[in-house]
């Protein structure tokens, strides 16, 4: 009969490593025969999870040099001035031009090993006809959590259409960074990267290692100060841990590693500035859409313009819809070193106009998102809602299809909404509605400025768990 082929030498790799580790981890993890759980509280489960962290990472950094595409794939490596396009170029509203679209002179050698969310992957780099290099992600992921990534992009580019109609908007160039994401197969994606982008992990567990902590390390120390504090019944005790760690961690890290990569003082001004229109986009897309608060592995940030991703955000809703509702959860991040870089007086001047004039602009009634939202709303909710029956006759099937469609219907409506509350314009009806009172009325933007400061209340993110790093 034919001969099998030879398993190639990356699969001789991936089994050796789960003959190696296998034993281990099933040692630290997996009940013992003797009926002993080695993790018997969630401090024990995370330790053990932060000691196989560390040591991948150490295997990893031992292996992660750049290695050479032709031992990865020789077709790839030897496609040059082939008439492939460079990925992402369909993504524009206005009609595609095939022919001035950028083509593949060639794939670079180096293939890097980078971190993104919690996750190790592969960049690999491909130089235009036009003669810039354009960075890919090569990704890995389950079909549910890619689905998702690409219906927000989606939905990304309809609110940045919304915001291009609008003159408030377009005077203060309001958008959402969109990064495309193209899919290769049901489990692998190419997503565009920045090689200057860092996520706000990153930069604080850079500073952590200039004064020999970790950031694992600091979470750890400020739950078991705040525990030792309780249990001498201290007034706050997690005010007072807080304190310790703002001791530590000065609220200009962020600023610093900017100004740091800023040339001049212009440079500097306009990457705030930009960042500040970027960030208030952002949240106003994720509050609308109930995605819970960043945390600072998933914030990333461009540090030569500014833009601002939030990845991995996953919309709640239909999920969990009492989230939002929850105690001591905050509307979205901003932690010290947000409101630093934004400033307190930007805060309350163009990041709140930001987030006002986008919001007018997205609740136009002309402009027809809640459609739009019912579209993506509708393939949410069959991805993550409640599933059919298996076996389930045509009428149950029917009965199915109606109740996502009448989720699909409420929750659009919802998102509107809770856009709307922001708008200066539904502040305008509703004075004029309540007439000339003896008291001043209040500014119009008075529902973003409650909104802004619920974020940035310290006893409300005090209230997350450590691992989100309120500090940070």
């Amino acid at each position: 009969g034919d001969k099998k082929a030879e398993p190639s030498k990356e699969v001789v790799q991936q089994q050796q490593f789960i003959t190696e580790y296998l034993p281990l981890v099933s040692k630290d993890f997996y009940r013992s025969k003797e009926g002993e759980c080695p993790c018997a509280t969630y401090k024990d489960l995370y330790l053990r999870l932060r000691k196989w962290q560390v040591a991948l990472k150490r295997l990893l950094s031992r292996s992660g040099l750049p290695r050479q595409l032709e031992a990865l794939s020789r077709t790839l490596a030897e496609s040059k001035g082939a008439q492939m396009e460079v990925p992402g170029q369909y993504m524009a509203v206005k009609e595609p031009s095939p022919d001035h679209h950028v083509k593949v002179e060639r794939v670079l050698q180096d293939v890097e090993v980078v971190e993104r969310c919690g996750a190790v992957h592969r960049r690999i780099t491909v130089r235009g006809n036009d003669g810039k290099l354009y960075p890919f992600i090569v990704e890995a992921t389950g079909a549910s959590i890619g689905m998702g990534d690409e219906r927000t992009l989606q939905l990304c580019q309809v609110m940045n259409r919304c915001m291009g109609k609008e003159k408030q908007a377009r005077r203060r160039h309001l958008s959402l960074h969109v990064r495309p994401i193209i899919g290769l197969a049901p489990r692998c994606r190419l997503i565009s990267d920045d090689a200057k982008s860092a996520s706000l992990m990153s930069i604080l567990a850079s500073f952590l290692a200039s004064i020999g902590q970790t950031p694992d390390a600091v979470a750890i120390n400020y739950n078991a100060k705040a525990q030792q504090l309780a249990a001498r019944n201290a007034p706050d005790p997690l005010m007072s841990a807080m304190n310790e760690i703002a001791d530590l961690i000065p609220d200009t890290v962020l600023l610093d590693h900017i100004r740091a990569e800023a040339a001049t003082n212009d440079k500097l001004w306009s990457f705030r500035k930009h960042f500040a229109t970027q960030y208030a986009c952002s949240i106003l897309a994720a509050h609308a859409l109930q995605v819970p608060a960043a945390s600072p592995d998933r914030l990333l940030l461009s540090v030569r313009q500014g833009d601002v991703t939030l990845a991995c955000a996953t919309s709640s809703i239909g999920v969990d819809p009492s989230l939002s509702h929850m105690p001591g959860f905050v509307p979205f991040r901003m932690t010290r070193m947000l409101t630093t870089i934004i400033s307190p007086i930007g805060l309350e001047g163009g990041f709140s106009a930001a987030i006002a004039a986008a919001a007018m602009a997205l609740s136009n009634p002309t402009r027809q998102l809640k459609h739009h939202l019912y579209v993506l709303l509708r393939e949410h909710l069959h991805a993550h809602g409640p599933s059919k029956p298996l076996a389930a006759t045509p009428q149950q099937q029917a009965e199915h299809n109606k109740q996502i469609v009448q989720r699909a219907t409420q929750f659009a409506g919802q998102v509107v909404e809770r856009v709307s509350s922001l708008s200066p314009a539904t502040s305008m009806t509703k004075a004029a509605e309540g007439g000339r009172g003896e008291e001043l009325p209040p500014p119009l933007n008075y529902k973003v400025i409650e909104l802004i400061r619920a974020a940035a209340d310290t006893h409300q993110q005090m209230q997350m768990p450590p691992l989100w790093h309120p500090w940070a």
